[in-house]
Protein backbone atom coordinates (compact mmCIF):
# COMPACT_ATOMS: atom_id res chain seq x y z
CA UNK A 1 0.00 0.00 0.00
CA UNK A 2 2.72 2.49 0.70
CA UNK A 3 4.09 1.91 -2.69
CA UNK A 4 0.45 3.18 -4.38
CA UNK A 5 0.18 5.95 -1.75
CA UNK A 6 2.75 8.56 -4.46
CA UNK A 7 0.65 6.75 -7.40
CA UNK A 8 -2.32 7.57 -5.73
CA UNK A 9 -1.62 11.34 -4.63
CA UNK A 10 -0.76 11.51 -8.39
CA UNK A 11 -3.85 10.71 -9.64
CA UNK A 12 -5.53 12.54 -7.62
CA UNK A 13 -3.78 15.80 -8.76
CA UNK A 14 -4.44 15.00 -12.29
CA UNK A 15 -8.18 13.87 -11.65
CA UNK A 16 -8.17 18.07 -10.03
CA UNK A 17 -6.36 19.55 -12.48
CA UNK A 18 -7.79 18.04 -15.80
CA UNK A 19 -11.23 18.47 -14.18
CA UNK A 20 -10.65 21.93 -14.21
CA UNK A 21 -8.95 22.54 -17.10
CA UNK A 22 -12.25 20.40 -18.87
CA UNK A 23 -14.80 22.92 -17.11
CA UNK A 24 -13.12 25.93 -18.19
CA UNK A 25 -12.55 25.07 -21.89
CA UNK A 26 -16.18 25.52 -21.83
CA UNK A 27 -16.33 28.42 -19.62
CA UNK A 28 -17.81 31.83 -21.72
CA UNK A 29 -14.76 33.53 -23.35
CA UNK A 30 -15.70 36.69 -21.25
CA UNK A 31 -13.79 34.83 -18.52
CA UNK A 32 -10.53 34.24 -20.42
CA UNK A 33 -8.20 36.30 -18.41
CA UNK A 34 -8.97 34.76 -15.37
CA UNK A 35 -8.52 31.10 -16.45
CA UNK A 36 -4.78 31.32 -15.57
CA UNK A 37 -6.16 31.31 -11.68
CA UNK A 38 -8.32 28.42 -11.75
CA UNK A 39 -6.70 25.85 -13.78
CA UNK A 40 -4.71 24.86 -10.53
CA UNK A 41 -6.17 24.49 -7.07
CA UNK A 42 -4.33 26.08 -4.04
CA UNK A 43 -0.96 24.94 -3.92
CA UNK A 44 -1.59 24.56 0.36
CA UNK A 45 -4.56 22.61 -0.73
CA UNK A 46 -2.60 20.40 -2.69
CA UNK A 47 -0.11 19.87 -0.28
CA UNK A 48 -2.53 18.42 2.09
CA UNK A 49 -4.26 16.13 -0.43
CA UNK A 50 -0.74 14.86 -1.69
CA UNK A 51 -0.46 12.30 0.72
CA UNK A 52 3.03 13.04 2.32
CA UNK A 53 4.34 13.31 -1.50
CA UNK A 54 4.46 16.79 -2.03
CA UNK A 55 7.23 16.64 -4.21
CA UNK A 56 5.82 14.47 -6.79
CA UNK A 57 3.03 16.07 -7.12
CA UNK A 58 5.15 19.66 -8.02
CA UNK A 59 7.05 17.56 -10.49
CA UNK A 60 4.21 16.09 -12.28
CA UNK A 61 2.35 20.20 -11.86
CA UNK A 62 5.98 21.46 -13.14
CA UNK A 63 5.63 19.21 -16.17
CA UNK A 64 2.13 19.94 -16.99
CA UNK A 65 2.53 23.54 -16.72
CA UNK A 66 5.22 23.49 -19.49
CA UNK A 67 3.18 21.31 -21.98
CA UNK A 68 0.28 23.47 -21.50
CA UNK A 69 1.97 26.91 -21.55
CA UNK A 70 1.95 27.53 -25.33
CA UNK A 71 -1.97 26.87 -24.80
CA UNK A 72 -2.43 30.34 -23.65
CA UNK A 73 -2.81 33.75 -25.39
CA UNK A 74 0.29 35.52 -25.08
CA UNK A 75 -1.76 38.31 -22.95
CA UNK A 76 -2.17 35.56 -20.16
CA UNK A 77 0.77 33.48 -20.07
CA UNK A 78 2.72 35.50 -17.71
CA UNK A 79 0.31 35.49 -14.97
CA UNK A 80 0.17 31.91 -15.61
CA UNK A 81 3.38 31.35 -14.91
CA UNK A 82 3.70 33.90 -11.94
CA UNK A 83 0.39 31.81 -10.63
CA UNK A 84 2.19 27.85 -11.35
CA UNK A 85 5.55 28.42 -10.55
CA UNK A 86 5.49 30.81 -7.78
CA UNK A 87 1.94 29.82 -5.99
CA UNK A 88 1.46 26.56 -6.85
CA UNK A 89 4.88 24.35 -7.44
CA UNK A 90 6.46 26.60 -4.89
CA UNK A 91 3.57 25.97 -2.16
CA UNK A 92 3.98 22.03 -2.80
CA UNK A 93 7.82 21.94 -2.79
CA UNK A 94 10.07 25.38 -2.12
CA UNK A 95 13.27 23.80 -2.74
CA UNK A 96 12.00 22.60 -6.39
CA UNK A 97 14.77 25.22 -7.69
CA UNK A 98 13.48 24.66 -11.80
CA UNK A 99 10.12 26.31 -11.69
CA UNK A 100 11.87 29.47 -9.95
CA UNK A 101 14.75 30.36 -12.50
CA UNK A 102 12.30 29.10 -16.07
CA UNK A 103 9.50 31.04 -14.47
CA UNK A 104 12.24 34.16 -13.86
CA UNK A 105 13.42 33.69 -17.41
CA UNK A 106 10.09 33.36 -19.26
CA UNK A 107 8.98 36.55 -17.64
CA UNK A 108 12.41 38.38 -17.80
CA UNK A 109 12.71 37.75 -21.87
CA UNK A 110 9.58 36.89 -23.25
CA UNK A 111 7.81 38.92 -21.22
CA UNK A 112 9.99 41.79 -20.54
CA UNK A 113 8.78 41.72 -16.86
CA UNK A 114 12.04 42.22 -15.03
CA UNK A 115 10.49 43.23 -11.74
CA UNK A 116 8.11 40.25 -12.09
CA UNK A 117 11.06 37.57 -12.86
CA UNK A 118 12.96 38.79 -10.14
CA UNK A 119 10.27 38.90 -7.37
CA UNK A 120 10.28 34.84 -8.36
CA UNK A 121 13.63 34.74 -8.33
CA UNK A 122 13.56 36.83 -4.22
CA UNK A 123 10.91 34.31 -3.47
CA UNK A 124 12.86 30.91 -4.39
CA UNK A 125 16.08 32.85 -3.10
CA UNK A 126 14.09 33.33 0.26
CA UNK A 127 12.82 29.01 0.49
CA UNK A 128 16.46 28.37 -0.44
CA UNK A 129 19.01 30.81 1.20
CA UNK A 130 21.92 28.28 0.83
CA UNK A 131 21.72 28.43 -3.52
CA UNK A 132 24.20 31.44 -4.38
CA UNK A 133 22.66 30.27 -7.85
CA UNK A 134 19.30 32.46 -7.39
CA UNK A 135 20.92 35.93 -7.13
CA UNK A 136 23.31 35.14 -9.03
CA UNK A 137 21.08 34.78 -12.09
CA UNK A 138 19.15 37.78 -10.98
CA UNK A 139 22.03 39.77 -11.39
CA UNK A 140 22.84 38.87 -14.66
CA UNK A 141 19.07 39.80 -15.53
CA UNK A 142 19.65 43.09 -13.94
CA UNK A 143 22.82 43.77 -15.80
CA UNK A 144 21.02 42.87 -19.27
CA UNK A 145 18.19 45.58 -18.77
CA UNK A 146 21.15 47.94 -17.63
CA UNK A 147 20.26 47.89 -13.82
CA UNK A 148 23.65 47.95 -12.82
CA UNK A 149 23.48 49.06 -9.18
CA UNK A 150 20.78 46.48 -8.83
CA UNK A 151 22.92 43.71 -10.26
CA UNK A 152 25.70 44.73 -7.83
CA UNK A 153 22.75 44.26 -4.85
CA UNK A 154 21.99 40.60 -6.07
CA UNK A 155 25.97 39.80 -6.72
CA UNK A 156 26.70 40.94 -3.42
CA UNK A 157 24.03 39.06 -1.98
CA UNK A 158 25.24 35.93 -4.28
CA UNK A 159 28.57 35.91 -2.94
CA UNK A 160 27.34 36.27 0.69
CA UNK A 161 26.28 32.70 0.41
CA UNK A 162 28.54 30.37 2.48
CA UNK A 163 30.02 28.47 0.04
CA UNK A 164 29.97 30.83 -3.50
CA UNK A 165 32.37 30.82 -5.90
CA UNK A 166 34.94 33.32 -5.11
CA UNK A 167 34.75 34.37 -8.33
CA UNK A 168 31.67 36.55 -7.33
CA UNK A 169 33.71 38.81 -5.58
CA UNK A 170 34.52 39.96 -8.75
CA UNK A 171 31.41 40.24 -10.72
CA UNK A 172 30.32 42.29 -7.81
CA UNK A 173 33.47 44.54 -8.66
CA UNK A 174 33.19 44.46 -12.32
CA UNK A 175 29.43 46.01 -11.97
CA UNK A 176 29.64 48.59 -9.48
CA UNK A 177 32.06 49.68 -12.08
CA UNK A 178 29.68 49.59 -14.81
CA UNK A 179 27.43 51.48 -12.55
CA UNK A 180 29.65 54.70 -12.39
CA UNK A 181 30.89 54.36 -8.57
CA UNK A 182 34.24 53.74 -9.55
CA UNK A 183 35.74 54.69 -6.27
CA UNK A 184 33.31 51.82 -4.83
CA UNK A 185 34.55 49.55 -7.35
CA UNK A 186 38.21 50.23 -6.23
CA UNK A 187 37.24 49.29 -2.96
CA UNK A 188 35.58 45.87 -4.27
CA UNK A 189 38.56 44.88 -6.23
CA UNK A 190 41.02 45.55 -3.19
CA UNK A 191 38.53 43.46 -1.90
CA UNK A 192 39.41 40.48 -4.84
CA UNK A 193 43.20 41.39 -4.14
CA UNK A 194 42.98 40.78 -0.46
CA UNK A 195 40.89 37.86 -0.79
CA UNK A 196 42.66 34.87 0.52
CA UNK A 197 40.70 32.47 -1.23
CA UNK A 198 41.08 33.81 -4.50
CA UNK A 199 43.84 32.05 -7.00
CA UNK A 200 47.04 34.34 -8.56
CA UNK A 201 44.97 34.51 -11.95
CA UNK A 202 41.79 36.25 -10.06
CA UNK A 203 44.80 38.67 -8.15
CA UNK A 204 46.45 39.47 -11.56
CA UNK A 205 42.98 40.89 -12.60
CA UNK A 206 42.03 42.94 -9.51
CA UNK A 207 45.78 44.59 -10.06
CA UNK A 208 44.88 45.80 -13.12
CA UNK A 209 41.70 46.62 -12.31
CA UNK A 210 42.96 48.78 -9.37
CA UNK A 211 45.31 50.56 -11.91
CA UNK A 212 42.98 51.54 -14.53
CA UNK A 213 40.54 52.36 -11.96
CA UNK A 214 42.72 54.62 -10.43
CA UNK A 215 43.64 56.61 -12.86
CA UNK A 216 39.94 56.31 -14.59
CA UNK A 217 38.39 58.00 -10.86
CA UNK A 218 41.06 60.19 -10.39
CA UNK A 219 40.95 61.80 -14.02
CA UNK A 220 37.06 62.03 -13.05
CA UNK A 221 37.40 64.21 -9.81
CA UNK A 222 40.19 66.30 -11.36
CA UNK A 223 37.89 67.00 -14.84
CA UNK A 224 35.28 67.73 -11.83
CA UNK A 225 37.18 70.29 -10.43
CA UNK A 226 38.81 71.91 -13.12
CA UNK A 227 35.15 72.72 -13.94
CA UNK A 228 33.75 73.44 -11.28
CA UNK A 229 36.76 76.11 -10.74
CA UNK A 230 35.81 77.55 -14.45
CA UNK A 231 32.37 78.52 -13.42
CA UNK A 232 33.33 79.80 -10.12
CA UNK A 233 36.52 82.06 -11.33
CA UNK A 234 35.57 82.38 -14.56
CA UNK A 235 38.31 80.48 -16.28
CA UNK A 236 40.58 77.59 -15.88
CA UNK A 237 43.13 76.87 -12.83
CA UNK A 238 46.27 77.74 -14.17
CA UNK A 239 47.84 74.55 -12.88
CA UNK A 240 46.14 71.59 -10.23
CA UNK A 241 47.51 73.47 -7.14
CA UNK A 242 44.67 76.14 -7.85
CA UNK A 243 42.25 73.70 -6.81
CA UNK A 244 43.72 72.78 -3.20
CA UNK A 245 43.87 76.41 -2.90
CA UNK A 246 40.06 76.44 -3.90
CA UNK A 247 39.42 73.91 -1.69
CA UNK A 248 37.89 71.48 -4.57
CA UNK A 249 40.21 68.90 -3.45
CA UNK A 250 42.16 67.80 -0.58
CA UNK A 251 45.12 67.27 -1.88
CA UNK A 252 46.29 66.55 -5.60
CA UNK A 253 46.51 62.51 -6.36
CA UNK A 254 49.22 60.75 -7.89
CA UNK A 255 48.91 58.07 -10.44
CA UNK A 256 49.57 54.05 -9.82
CA UNK A 257 53.08 55.17 -11.05
CA UNK A 258 54.30 57.25 -8.19
CA UNK A 259 53.92 60.94 -10.40
CA UNK A 260 51.69 63.44 -10.63
CA UNK A 261 48.81 63.78 -13.34
CA UNK A 262 49.68 66.60 -16.47
CA UNK A 263 48.13 69.53 -16.71
CA UNK A 264 47.49 71.39 -19.99
CA UNK A 265 46.03 74.50 -19.08
CA UNK A 266 45.32 75.54 -22.28
CA UNK A 267 42.42 72.58 -22.61
CA UNK A 268 41.52 71.65 -19.26
CA UNK A 269 42.72 68.29 -20.14
CA UNK A 270 44.32 65.88 -17.59
CA UNK A 271 45.90 63.29 -18.36
CA UNK A 272 48.73 60.28 -17.24
CA UNK A 273 51.40 58.19 -18.89
CA UNK A 274 49.53 55.10 -16.52
CA UNK A 275 46.27 55.48 -18.52
CA UNK A 276 47.78 53.65 -21.88
CA UNK A 277 48.35 50.65 -19.85
CA UNK A 278 44.85 49.77 -17.74
CA UNK A 279 44.52 45.89 -18.48
CA UNK A 280 41.08 44.09 -18.90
Amino acid sequence: MRRLAPILALLFACTCTWGARAGLVRMDSARKGEKELLYLPNGKYLKAISLGHAPLVADLIYLWAIQYYSDYERADRYRYVEHVFGDVVAELDPRYLDPYWLGALILTVEAHELDRGLKLLDEGFANNPQQWILPYLAGWECDHAGQYERAVGYFERAAAVPGAPAALLRLEAGMTARSGDLRGALKRWQAVLDNPRGDEEARAIAQRQIRGLTVQADLAQLTAAIEAFARREGHRPRSLHDLVSAGLVPELPLDPDGNPYAYDPATGEVSSPASRVLGS
